[in-house]
């Protein structure tokens, strides 16, 4: 639940501008014992979180008296929390001697300082968020999770890891279950899957499913990866619309309620249902961006690791075969087909790991085998 919200201003290099105070407040005068508060020390979790608009983080207070005990007989609605950005918040609970807030910093949030307040009286240290769009590393290590978690936040899907923590994020995804001018039958769909594992740079991607039936095996799945990866992926539900910000900055608006593509630097056509499963077609998704695009399919299977056809995948947009690995400059109009080893060891492993963590490491791998670079970011 949100706190209560009013203005107030104090004195510091930046301005704490909103309050958030519990609106069931403790009379301390009513009690037996006043607890004496002579310090209040505050800090974050992390120090660094994901400005996504899903991802959040605890503040942390522990309240001493004029002796240096740690006080855990201070009632959580004693404190208030202010902030230099609106932001959501819970109330603070106390547990293990530490009184805890999870807080939530709005989509694309600048930093922010926090200072918490007792009964109006004694005031905590300044403690500075710093949030991000940028990936917040290179490589992965990889975590091992035991299992994946989802939950449902308005027409998303939100996944995380097992080994990731409850307030982070590492994938969203929606399905268009038609029946529209993409997905024409009932029994089809398509899956749009926008990955950041462990929120790091090295295995950003979108994989698109296009199921023509219920069949499992049937399934074509197609792997894009978008450079330069100045950011991990954004989403946004707007009214009528969701909007997606690709690693390269760019946007993809797709309708809220059918989950079709309407503008944006991506162009698709319907799921390819006809009936010779060995001769359908893959996700037809066009880039018309700026920068570099590389695009790998297979169907019934993981498309880094192989492919059941042996039909190299086409030159042009990528919709047919699926040997090799297509990768187009959206700037040039320059295209390359390479092998897939080239990119991921041929291992049925989890995660499949991207041979390139960085930028500048697959900027020189195209500048050797494509003879074109990435644009500038």
């Amino acid at each position: 639940m949100r706190f209560l919200l009013f203005l107030l201003i104090i004195g510091c290099s930046t301005p704490l501008k909103y309050k958030y105070s519990d609106s069931k407040r403790y009379v301390a005068s009513l009690q037996n014992e006043v607890p004496e508060v002579a310090k209040i020390e505050l800090s974050l979790k992390d120090s660094v979180i994901f400005a996504s608009g899903m991802d959040s983080t605890f503040l942390m207070a522990k309240i001493f008296d004029s002796e240096g005990n740690l006080l855990t007989n201070i009632q959580p609605s004693e404190l208030s929390l202010s902030s230099s950005l609106d932001i959501e918040a819970k109330p603070f609970a106390m547990k293990q001697g530490i009184y805890k807030a999870e807080i939530l910093p709005h989509l694309r949030s600048p930093k922010i300082h926090f200072q918490v307040e007792w009964n109006e009286k004694i005031k905590s240290n300044i403690a500075i968020l710093e949030t991000t769009i940028s990936p917040l590393k290179d490589g992965l290590i990889p975590l091992h999770h035991e299992f994946h978690e989802t939950r449902m936040s308005g027409e998303l899907n939100i996944t995380r890891g097992s080994s990731t923590p409850e307030t982070s994020t590492e994938e969203f995804s929606f399905v268009n279950i038609g029946e529209n001018s993409i997905v024409t039958r009932p029994e089809s769909s398509r899956t749009f899957t926008f990955e950041y594992p462990e929120q790091a740079s090295q295995n950003l991607a979108m994989m698109i499913d296009d199921s023509p039936n219920d069949t499992v095996s049937h399934t074509m799945h197609s792997v894009f990866m978008f450079f330069p990866r100045t950011q991990l992926p954004l989403v946004e539900e707007l009214s009528g619309i969701i909007e997606v910000t690709l690693p390269t900055g760019e946007k993809v608006v797709f309708q809220k309620e059918s989950k079709e593509i309407v503008t944006g630097v991506l162009e698709e056509g319907p799921v390819d249902v006809s009936p010779d499963r060995f001769k359908r077609h893959y996700a037809n998704l066009k880039y018309k961006g700026y920068g570099v695009v590389l695009r790998v399919n297979a169907r019934g299977q993981s498309p880094q690791l192989g492919q059941f056809e042996n039909l190299k995948i086409d030159m042009e947009h990528g919709i047919k075969g699926s040997a090799e690995v297509l990768i187009i400059n959206g700037s040039t109009g320059q295209r390359c087909r390479r092998p897939k080893s080239d990119f991921w060891e041929p291992l049925d492993v989890s995660p499949i790991e991207f041979k390139f963590p960085t930028d500048k490491e697959f900027d020189q791998y195209l500048k050797a085998k494509c003879k074109f670079s990435l644009p500038k970011p």
